[in-house]
């Protein structure tokens, strides 16, 4: 879901599509407010609503038989839906590909209707097709996710290998001292999209939203900045700069949109603080994220400590055992101590290289003269790093963090077996037998809980049973985690050098330019 409103915002970023020769519905130069150019658009925006509808009716409907019919099926109910809804993200992305490239809808917008001149006004116009996608899914999908939720619920109160209550003493009271009260929002079609905006719209969209603002400002004054620093790209440099400064604030826009209050003082909060002075972690605030129940999950956000926010949610401590607790913050912390989102910024700034090189290639060859195909090509090039390069990366990350996940919980482990590496009778390299079991059984627990397949596939994440698999084969060979951290490292090297040999590169190309604005600036 990130990856398409990611994806949104680009095609809102880019100005000069539909490219020319590949808009389907021409016409006069600026008559886009009626005829073929409005209607086209149009019936393209309508058809692209229509098969999301159409696909969200038949995953419901399916999902739903499967859950009510005779000999009920929870894990076929579960997959079917899960399958639906990659389907559906697939008909949504190509439909809002082909309504940008291959017709003029932003045009229609900007131009056509006169919105060109009102900041974020046009530009969620031109998105409103993507945004009312999303809201047909949840709202049409609602019962149909309802029901997986509580027919897993149910499944699990009866589970007998199920935590005592015991065991979840600190959790109950860290949400008996919450300030905050939140119903549940069984059978609240409003609690549910709210939720569903703000966790999978909204956390992404709010920064982008002052990304696109500052480039209206930059557009407007983009000769003048050109002017002063005799550098033509030098508006896009300074926007970057902005982009840069709103990701590194995004953590404290963030906590206000999501629902969050300070973890309440307690035995949990007390256990979360002993692990981050075990393991050096600087944090702003732990926080308790209220989903309505909704979200089995932990996050953590920020680059640096003063404004770094580590997140456990409702659901998370309504469900889990204290020791799973630990283990999801442990993940969590494992982002932090490894420097993913640093190096996940690093990637960023790696494929702005990459796009920017292949756009320049092919322009000094003259081989791209139109601007529409030239964003056609930048955007490609980005798209599909992101698409390819950050999912397979962010994956990587993921096991890493669940490595120090189960590193994390080990000193806490009070039984182990007599094979464990760490805590038998002779030492060995690897993790503990016991704590890789804990963290395994954790994940699964989250999938289900979350109405996830163990085996679905995930962008970013990867399958829970990949994840499982792969810390069972750590705990009984101890070199396969040597060799993993090895590949780990040289993905951060490899990331690392590619970056700074495009920086070199870039400062080879444009010395003068730079140069020259030095020297003009020291002059004024």
């Amino acid at each position: 879901m990130y990856f398409l409103v990611i994806m949104a915002f680009a095609f809102v970023l880019s100005d000069e599509l539909p490219p020319e020769k590949l808009n389907l519905f021409k016409t006069a130069t600026g008559q886009f407010a009626s005829g073929t150019p409005l209607f086209g658009s149009l019936a393209f925006v309508a058809a692209q609503l229509g098969l999301v509808a159409l696909g969200a009716v038949v995953s419901r409907r399916m999902t739903v038989a499967r859950l009510t019919g005779p000999g009920p099926d929870y894990d076929r109910a579960m997959n079917t839906f899960s399958v639906w809804q990659r389907v559906l993200l697939v008909v949504i992305a190509v439909g809002m590909a082909a309504t940008m490239i291959f017709t003029p809808w932003a045009r229609v917008v900007r131009q056509g209707w006169g919105l060109g001149g009102l900041p974020l006004i046009d530009d969620f116009i031109i998105i409103a097709p993507f945004i009312t996608s999303l809201l047909i899914i949840w709202i049409i999908q609602f019962p149909a996710e309802s029901r997986i939720r509580s027919a897993f619920a149910a499944f699990d109160q009866e589970d007998e290998a199920d935590p005592p209550p015991s065991s979840q003493v600190a959790a109950s009271a860290a949400l008996a001292a919450a300030k905050r009260r939140v119903a549940n929002p069984t059978g609240s079609l409003f609690n549910h999209i709210a939720d569903k905006l703000r966790h999978q719209f909204l956390i992404i969209a709010v920064p982008m939203t002052f990304i696109v603002l500052a480039k209206h400002f930059m557009d407007i004054y983009r000769q003048d900045i050109t002017n002063a620093l005799r550098i033509p790209w030098a508006a896009d440099s300074l926007l970057g700069c902005v982009s840069i400064c709103v990701l590194a604030f995004a953590p404290v826009m963030l906590r206000y949109i999501w629902a969050t209050e300070p973890l309440p003082d307690g035995p949990l909060r007390d256990k979360l603080v002993r692990i981050c002075d075990r393991i050096g972690l600087r944090y702003r605030e732990i926080l308790l994220w209220h989903t309505h129940g909704m979200a089995v999950n932990a996050a953590v956000m920020g680059f640096v400590g003063p404004m770094r926010y580590i997140l456990v949610s409702d659901a998370l401590l309504e469900t889990m055992a204290d020791e799973e607790i630990e283990a999801v913050f442990g993940h969590e912390a494992g982002h932090v101590r490894h420097h993913h989102l640093q190096f996940f910024l690093v990637f960023v700034i790696l494929t702005m290289y990459i796009s920017g090189g292949v756009l320049e290639f092919l322009i000094r060859n003259r081989l791209v003269t139109d601007p529409g195909n030239m964003q056609i090509i930048a955007l490609g090039v980005l798209l599909i790093s992101w698409l390819f390069g950050f999912g397979w990366i962010s994956r990587q990350f993921e096991r890493q963090a669940d490595l120090f996940g189960v590193r994390c919980v080990t000193p806490d482990i009070r039984t182990c077996v007599d094979r464990c590496p760490i805590h038998g009778p002779e030492a060995a390299p690897g993790i503990c037998t016991a704590a890789a079991g804990l963290f395994g059984r954790t994940l699964s627990r989250i999938a289900d809980l979350n109405g996830i397949p163990r085996d679905a596939p995930s962008w970013r994440h990867g399958t829970i049973q990949s994840r499982c698999e792969l810390l069972e084969k750590m705990a009984s060979d101890g070199g396969k985690v040597g060799r993993f951290e090895f590949r780990i490292r040289a993905v951060k090297i490899g990331l690392l050098a590619a970056t700074i040999l495009g920086t070199v590169i870039a400062e080879r190309l444009y010395h003068d330019q730079f140069a020259e604005a030095i020297r003009r600036l020291l002059a004024d």
